[in-house]
């Protein structure tokens, strides 16, 4: 595969480092499709994407290469076959099944960075523990109106501890249900704490989906930003730039205001 016009805005380097890494993306729906989408493009060389759902209509509108001919397909394997057709050399892995205890030690093997594109709380804690344990940075962004990234170095506080969250402190076996809600419910307060979110969403709605009651809804824009942005994170990574930290970023795209997290670190 040619990447020559990336030359220029990167040195030969950091081509060769992108071409030497190993990304694991975990969610392979909309932001964690666009941000392998952008990788493979960039020239990454190895990728993992791991996603137990199949695309169905309701992804149309967002989930890069859903469309009427991969419906009821699994979403890791249309991407590998998609993203081996823009580059033949990527080494690609795919997982179809949930992330949990018993596979992230396999998921994780041989990875340098994990791109966390899941909605669900306690794969989520799985995964990003593990990471941890193994000194992996960490790439994610949370539900919000805007669009959003987050990094994690080995070195940096989680958001289980800076935010508070009652699975702080508990093994992965002895998190309840009502652990993760009460998680989303105070990641949702974070995000939501930046800009003017419930211009655009309404409080019930979000209560409902904190409660389990209602599907998050996902705009495209939205979506595709913080994939693109993820994707950068996980660039600055490979060739050596400061990521943006845990306290993240927010991207108000009907503004183009742009602020940094506001947590307290």
């Amino acid at each position: 595969m040619d990447f020559s016009r990336n030359i220029g805005l990167i040195t030969q380097e950091q081509q060769k480092q992108l071409e030497q890494a190993s990304v694991t993306i975990c969610g392979a729906g909309g932001m964690g499709g666009v941000c392998g989408e952008v990788l493979v493009r960039m020239g990454i060389g190895k990728l993992t994407m791991i996603d137990h759902d199949q695309f169905e209509a309701s992804n149309c509108n967002r989930q890069i290469h859903c469309n009427k001919d991969t419906l009821g397909r699994f979403k890791a394997e249309v991407l590998k076959e998609e993203f081996q057709k823009i580059n033949p050399s990527l080494e690609m892995r795919v997982f179809t099944e949930p992330v949990g205890l018993d596979n992230v030690k396999k998921i994780l093997e041989g990875t340098h960075i994990v791109v966390n594109g899941m909605d669900q709380m306690h794969p989520s804690i799985c995964l990003e523990r593990e990471a941890r344990r193994r000194e992996i940075p960490i790439v994610d962004a949370w539900i919000t109106p805007y669009a959003s990234v987050f990094t994690m170095s080995p070195q940096d506080p989680h958001w289980e501890q800076f935010l508070g969250l009652p699975t702080y402190g508990k093994s992965e076996e002895s998190i309840t249900k009502e652990d993760c809600t009460e998680s989303l419910r105070r990641e949702v307060d974070y995000t939501f704490s930046h800009f003017e979110p419930y211009q655009h969403a309404s409080k019930e709605l979000i209560k409902d989906i904190v409660d389990g009651k209602a599907k998050r809804p996902s705009l495209a824009p939205v979506v595709w930003l913080s994939g693109v942005l993820m994707a950068n994170e996980v660039f600055k990574i490979v060739a050596g730039y400061k990521p943006i930290g845990p306290r993240g970023v927010f991207y108000d795209q009907y503004e183009h205001r742009l602020t940094p997290g506001n947590a307290k670190i």
